[in-house]
């Protein structure tokens, strides 16, 4: 089965489980899809930028006309790639439903388990270990890193995963991307269900990270988003819902190194790639959104995922007499 097809039915199995949840909410899923639909405008404006600031280091006499033509030359490659586009869009439309959803699933119950884990694994809660290390000027970077350098670099690498001149390549990357989100981000989520640090005195009553959640400034982004999904626990919308194992951010990341592994080997692009993921590793500890052992587990199943992508791309695509294919072209039979 080729990625495209297997991308497909996955996507569509994933929506036949958002649109049985309870908490479906046609109106904030509408509200959501107009959110991410801007954003998607941004991410083709960027995209074009950067085409057109590669064409003018290239000195051509007539950059836009150039533009239009190299556009009208790669329309197959820019055509699947704005499909990728919306369908990672949509992905993520899937998995927010399914995220608020998790805990009326499977309940909380893995926080005292995984706070244990850490604490046998560091000699004592790892918090512990980067709040002695460092103060509060890199807690308040960490906390911006934690936001918008992760933006930006996930918009690049959805871009990159999205519109790769090796098609190859594309294919596996956004598929991985898309099986990074179910498999780690909801079928885990839901087998390991916890909410992470900042919440276990809330969910357990258990003030065993209540210095934690006293030590970080009330002001951080990380604070205020903290108390905002609390607040909104249970309710459906974009960018709600409480989880901790194993951890998206450092999952999506650690991703991201496979990929520049696989483009780049071991060059400086791979390690600078290593240098981003162990910052955000070090911020989901430090500001409390989960335990260490979060972006552990996460680690050991992102290399699978990758290499489950590559096999799949590489299975040949189904073929039928007189069926047209991807680019347009009649299929021989």
């Amino acid at each position: 089965m080729a990625a495209r097809i297997f991308l497909l039915c996955f996507l569509g199995l994933h929506l036949l489980a958002a649109l049985a949840v309870p908490q479906m909410d046609i109106r904030n899923v509408a509200s959501a899809v107009w959110l991410q639909a801007l954003l998607l405008v941004w991410l083709v404006l960027i995209g074009v930028a950067v085409l057109f600031m590669q064409i003018a280091r290239k000195r051509a006499r007539h950059p836009a006309r150039t533009m239009l033509r190299t556009i009208r030359c790669n329309r197959a490659r820019f055509l699947e790639g704005s499909v990728f586009l919306v369908a990672l869009a949509l992905m993520m439309q899937i998995y927010m439903v399914l995220k608020v959803a998790m805990p009326t699933i499977v309940p909380f119950y893995a926080d005292p388990l995984f706070a244990r884990i850490d604490a046998a694994i560091f000699g004592q809660d790892p918090w512990r270990i980067s709040h002695m290390l460092l103060g509060p000027g890199a807690t308040r970077f960490l906390d911006g890193f934690y936001t918008t350098p992760c933006l930006v670099v996930t918009m690049g690498m959805t871009l990159w995963a999205c519109f790769s001149r090796d098609r190859a390549f594309s294919r596996r990357a956004v598929l991985a991307i898309t099986l990074s989100w179910f498999v780690i981000g909801v079928w885990a989520a839901t087998l390991l269900s916890s909410a992470g640090p900042a919440y276990m005195q809330h969910f357990y009553g258990e003030p065993r990270f209540a210095a934690l959640t006293a030590s970080l400034p009330a002001d951080l982004t990380a604070v205020r988003t903290q108390a905002y999904l609390l607040e909104n626990f249970g309710a459906p919308g974009f960018g709600k819902g409480i989880s901790a194992m194993p951890s998206m951010h450092n999952a999506l990341y650690l991703l991201l190194i496979w990929m520049m592994h696989d483009r780049f080997g071991n060059a400086w692009q791979t390690w600078c790639a290593v240098a981003f993921e162990a910052t955000v590793f070090v911020a989901s500890v430090h500001l409390g959104w989960h335990y260490a052992l979060d972006g552990i587990v996460s680690a050991l199943m992102v290399g699978p995922i990758w290499w489950m992508a590559g096999a799949i791309e590489r299975l040949p695509t189904p073929r039928w007499p007189g069926v047209t294919g991807w680019a347009g072209k009649r299929q021989p039979a």
